[in-house]
């Protein structure tokens, strides 16, 4: 096992050209021993700490504590629609800006603190209650829709049951059902008058914005499973992790049965499971939300260009994410083993139009196509329009931003930054003027060095593409010097540019390593815990070993490595919270 590579550097606030991001410990400070949910714990009980069929040799393992995070955008977007259907696009956008989760370079939800945020989070709530009045019929069990008031009563103590359990990913607890059925009622009385469909819209707008809801945390009223010194998730809490892992979304109907038929509480179980979401077509989002964040993607849509840069607009910036979804769809659920190396290195893909023309290959037809690229010119993730575009400038290449996302993403390096140091800014390009690579050679003078002889090397690897991904062999009329080296621990890698550059590194230990542990991050919602310390006496090393492990003896087949992780106590356990009350 590699440990993450730390590099103390300088940092720049000017146009993100610095390094990004600072260790200070591996236990985030947001983690928390209590969720919502009304009343308090129900009497504990005690699971056999012997492991299940399937176990990986990770019983070692101490997890660290799991933090209570809220559904971030696009879970919270592909909850609603998996819940009710289609919901109004602006009921996400009213939602507090996602915020990094717990130093794991992932987004959670963001904090919901002040009187705006409460406001706005009603106002989405109100739009997707107005949203569903003409599709109760869908939701509700009883069809035709009763009109007798004693009918529409039992239609909605039965309606509270069952999508309160979809909706709160467990079942409901007495307390929770009575107070939603009290709030039907008030709203059916003679002071508020509200007909049985208004009614029904209303008790959906109060659910969707519930904790229970809009937050990870499935143990409800609960007290936790103590398995030793730690505390096993239950078969509901399971079930959610499961798919929001997989699908960034809620469970189905049928990973909610295997919850209620507690068959989520061995490894072979919950790895069987796994395999079922990982086939199922709603995987696609979640393999896309995961690359889109590993790369650093972000929200392209809203990545700004100059006027004067060609092939870009939000349409073909979504074309560019699209690509990025299909890719990996392709990849994760094709036929061919999804391995690493074909992530890194593969010249398939599927694009639009728009897209293709970027690329320089034809496609006939309006729709996403599949096409190969020219080998030459493109291998993998990282030479293709969303990364190169994402992490560019308004008008032309930024090496800076590429070189630190593949060695933080990649090689899992991670870069220091002593504060109070001011540093000058890259010279303006000029038409005519210095190539992107001599204007930022500055960096491998004091007080840039120790950190810009790394990114920039990596960085100018990437110099054969311009600001929206297109192929180039000259900058300013000279011709473009990708070449460069890195030093690592395994040595020195010494490339001729990108595609040379994703080639090595699709072999390299240290970024097979790295991919699970970014899998890890994604699946937790933290970083991993491999340094104990008397105050935070945590160990996931065996996990991280066992799952990587797996992930080599597949041949690093990454839908291997996302079940293996499955199966790790990292993903089945979490240690008790300081104060936690667990009896």
């Amino acid at each position: 096992m590699f440990r993450a590579l730390k590099v103390l550097c300088f940092y720049t606030p000017l146009a993100a050209l610095g390094c990004s991001g600072s260790i200070s410990s591996n236990v985030p400070s947001d983690f928390g021993g209590t969720g919502p949910g009304g009343g308090g714990p129900t009497p504990s009980s005690t699971v056999p700490s012997k492991p299940g069929p399937g176990a990986l040799s990770d019983a070692d393992t101490v997890p660290g504590l799991a933090p209570v995070r809220r559904l971030n955008k696009t879970e919270y977007a592909h909850t609603l629609r998996d819940l009710l259907g289609a919901v109004p696009p602006t009921a996400t956008v009213q939602l507090v800006e996602d915020a990094e989760s717990g130093n794991a370079g992932f987004l959670r939800g963001g904090v919901i603190t002040g009187g705006d945020d409460v406001r706005n989070m009603m106002t989405a709530s109100q739009q997707i209650a107005d949203s569903v009045v003409a599709k109760l019929g869908t939701l509700l069990p009883c069809a035709p829709l009763p009109s007798a008031a004693a009918d529409q009563d039992a239609c909605v103590v039965k309606f509270i049951a069952q999508f309160g359990k979809r909706a709160y990913r467990r079942p409901l607890t007495q307390h929770e059902a009575d107070l939603l059925h009290t709030l039907y009622t008030t709203q059916r009385s003679v002071e508020v008058g509200a007909t049985f469909e208004k009614a029904v819209s209303t008790l959906i707008g109060a659910i969707v914005q519930s904790p229970q809801l809009l937050y990870h945390w499935e143990l409800g009223s609960n007290a936790p499973l103590l398995d030793g010194k730690l505390v096993r998730f239950n078969s509901y809490e399971i079930a959610s992790r499961l798919s929001y892992m997989f699908w960034a979304s809620m469970p189905d109907d049928q990973l909610l049965a295997a919850a209620d038929a507690n068959m989520l509480s061995t490894p072979d179980q919950i790895a069987g499971a796994a395999r079922r979401l990982l086939a199922d077509p709603k995987a696609k989002d979640g393999l896309a939300d995961f690359h889109l964040q590993w790369t650093e993607i972000g929200s392209l849509t809203q990545t700004p260009k100059d006027d004067t840069v060609k092939n870009f607009s939000p349409a073909i910036a979504q074309a560019m994410m699209d690509e990025t979804r299909d890719f990996t769809a392709s990849l994760y659920q094709g036929k061919d083993p999804a391995t690493l190396e074909a992530l890194l290195t593969s010249t398939s893909t599927v694009v639009d139009p728009s897209v293709a023309a970027i690329y320089g290959v034809k496609v006939s037809g309006t729709g996403p196509q599949a096409a190969t690229l020219d080998g030459t010119q493109r291998s993998g993730i990282f030479t293709r329009a969303a990364f190169l575009t994402s992490r560019a400038d308004t008008s032309e290449s930024h090496p800076v931003k590429r070189g630190d996302t593949v060695l933080r993403r990649v090689l899992c390096t991670e870069f220091q930054m002593p504060a109070n140091v001011n540093i000058p800014p890259v010279a303006d390009p000029t038409p005519g003027g210095a190539t992107t690579r001599e204007r930022y050679a500055m960096h491998s003078m004091n007080p840039c060095a120790t950190c810009h002889q790394m990114l920039d090397p990596v960085g100018f690897a990437f110099e054969e593409y311009d600001t929206v991904g297109a192929f180039r062999t000259t900058d300013q009329g000279h011709p473009v010097d990708s070449t460069g080296k890195l030093s690592l621990p395994s040595g020195v890698l010494e490339f001729k540019n990108a595609v040379d550059l994703s080639a090595q590194l699709a072999k390299l230990p240290q970024v097979q390593d790295c991919m699970a542990r970014q899998w890890m991050r994604y699946m937790t919602g933290r970083r991993e815990v491999d340094e104990s310390t008397p105050a935070q006496p945590f160990n996931e090393k065996p996990s991280l070993a066992a799952a990587r492990d797996a992930f080599g003896k597949s041949n690093n087949d990454l839908r291997e490595l996302m079940v293996a992780l499955t199966r790790t106590r990292s993903f089945t356990h979490r240690s008790i919270a300081p104060g936690e009350v667990t009896k």
